[in-house]
C-alpha cells in the first residue's frame, strides 16, 4: 500500500481520532500543528550549519559520493531517534522524515488535517532515481525505521522507495562501543543487493536514521556499486560530530555522553 494513497491518509486520519498526532521529540500532542512550539529552540540549537554535508575528514565515507544530515546526535534528536526505535513508534520516524525533506530538501510541508504533507520540490528528481533505506538489523521491531523516514523523502523528490533490492546478507554485531576499524570490519560483506536490476544504472539515495563514522552507510554503497550502480548519496536525520578526530582504533559510542 503506497503511504501517501488516499486510502492510507484516510485511515490515519481515523487513527488520529483516537490517538492524536504528536511531537517525535517531545511526545507532545500537535494535533494539526505543523510543529511543536516547545522544541523549536532546542532543535535550533543542534542544527549543523553553515553546512549539512559530512566531511571526508570526519567521517568515512567510502566510495560514497557524499552524505548529509541536518543535525547533531544529541538532546531531542537523539531522543526522537530512540523512540522511533525503541518505543514502538513508527509515526515517530515517518515525523522525522518529514523534517529531513524540509531541511535536507527545502520541500514546503503543507498540513491536510492532521498530516504534514512534503510538496515535491522541483527538479530534484533529475538527480536521483530511487530511495533506498539501510535494511534492518532486526526483524524484532517489526518495522524498519529508515524505510519510514524515506516515505516523506520520496514524496519531496519525487522518486519511488525500493524496499526490496537491498538487504542484510549476514548479521552483524551492534556497532555502539566498536572502533572505526572494528565497525568497517563488522559492517564488511553484510550487505547484498537481492535485485541488482533494480539498482543498475541508478542514481540512489541511501537513507539511515543516523550516521556516526559512516561505515554502514559506505559498506551499502559498496554494495549497490558492485551490483551496478551508478552513484550513492546517503542523508541521515542527525551524525556524531566527535570533539577530536577519531582514531581507527578509538571506540566510539553514539551517546555523546561517552565519548572520551
Amino acid at each position: 500500500m503506497f503511504y501517501y494513497s488516499g486510502l492510507s491518509r484516510t485511515l490515519r486520519q481515523l487513527r488520529w481520532v483516537l490517538y492524536p498526532r504528536r511531537c517525535p521529540f517531545c511526545d507532545r500532542v500537535l494535533g494539526s500543528r505543523p510543529a511543536c512550539p516547545d522544541c523549536a529552540d532546542g532543535l535550533a540549537e543542534l542544527r549543523r550549519t553553515p553546512s549539512m554535508r559530512l566531511r571526508g575528514s570526519e567521517h568515512y565515507l567510502g566510495r560514497l559520493d557524499g552524505a548529509a544530515a541536518p543535525y547533531r546526535y544529541t538532546g531531542l534528536v537523539r531522543r526522537a531517534v530512540l523512540r522511533a526505535k525503541y518505543q514502538g513508534a513508527p509515526w515517530a520516524a515517518v515525523e522525522l522524515g518529514v523534517e529531513m525533506a524540509r531541511l535536507l530538501f527545502g520541500s514546503e510541508i503543507r498540513m491536510c488535517g492532521s498530516e504534514p504533507l512534503p510538496e515535491p520540490v522541483p527538479g530534484l528528481d533529475r538527480g536521483y532515481d530511487c530511495i533506498l533505506p539501510v535494511p534492518a538489523s532486526s526483524k524484532k521491531r517489526g518495522y524498519n525505521v529508515p524505510e519510514r523516514m524515506a516515505q516523506p523523502l520520496a514524496r519531496a523528490v519525487g522518486v519511488p522507495v525500493v524496499t526490496d533490492a537491498l538487504t542484510r546478507a549476514r548479521s552483524a554485531r551492534r556497532q555502539e562501543g566498536l572502533s572505526l576499524d572494528e565497525r568497517l570490519a563488522n559492517v564488511a560483506g553484510a550487505f547484498r543487493v537481492a535485485r541488482p536490476e533494480a539498482v543498475e544504472g541508478k542514481r540512489i539515495l541511501l537513507v539511515d536514521d543516523v550516521l556516526t563514522t559512516g561505515a554502514t552507510a559506505s559498506a551499502c554503497a559498496q554494495a549497490l556499486l558492485d551490483a551496478g550502480a551508478q552513484s550513492v548519496f546517503a542523508v541521515a536525520l542527525a551524525t556524531v560530530e566527535f570533539p577530536q578526530p577519531v582514531g581507527s582504533t578509538t571506540a566510539i559510542a553514539e551517546n555523546e555522553e561517552e565519548i572520551c
